[in-house]
Formats: C-alpha cells, sequence, structure tokens
C-alpha cells in the first residue's frame, strides 16, 4: 500500500486496488462460516417466537418422534452450510488474482 501511494496512485486507487482486495478474504470467510449460523439460529428464534420455518419445522418434528423429517431438515441445513462454503470458495478466486483453481494434474 506504501509502495503503491509512493508511485503516485490515487488515494481510492490504492483503498480499491490494494487493501480492499486483501482486506476482503478474511470477510468472505467470515461471512460464509456465519451463513451456517444463520439457519442453526432459525430453530431457536423461530421456536421461540412461534414464526413458521424450518427450524420450527424440524422442532416439531423432533417433539413428534418423526425422526425421518429432522434428518431431511438436519441435510437440508448441511447442504447449505456446503453452498456457502462453496461460493466463498468462489468468491475467493474473483476477489484475489493469486488464487486459482488449476488441477494439481496440470502441474
Amino acid at each position: 500500500v506504501r509502495t503503491a501511494r509512493a508511485k503516485g496512485l490515487s488515494f481510492r486507487g490504492v483503498v480499491l486496488g490494494h487493501a480492499l482486495r486483501n482486506a476482503m478474504i478474511p470477510v468472505v470467510t467470515i461471512l460464509a462460516l456465519n451463513f451456517g449460523a444463520l439457519f442453526s439460529g432459525a430453530l431457536i428464534t423461530e421456536t421461540m417466537f412461534g414464526y413458521l420455518g424450518m427450524g420450527k419445522l424440524m422442532f416439531d418434528s423432533i417433539l413428534a418422534n418423526d425422526f425421518n423429517l429432522a434428518l431431511v431438515g438436519l441435510l437440508f441445513a448441511t447442504l447449505l452450510v456446503l453452498v456457502g462454503n462453496f461460493v466463498a470458495d468462489i468468491a475467493y478466486a474473483a476477489i484475489d488474482p493469486r488464487i486459482s483453481f488449476k488441477s494439481l494434474a496440470d502441474k
């Protein structure tokens, strides 16, 4: 950042081109991890406030001993976490050009 500023780049160019790009990788990581926590908190929120949704459906299915439906809800939440992590991995490559998805067999 210091070198880019010393070369004459504007403050905006330095922030957008250098600082923000490097700072976005941890932000994307935290957002991807919180994406899964968002859906795990739905069970508590929907049960406490009586909202209808996936969390309430899973809670009611456990109380009714419908473990097949609870398992489907758990698999759906797991799928959402995996999709969130996959989107984060794709975002890494879009944000930082040093990160690529080349196959190890190509090397």
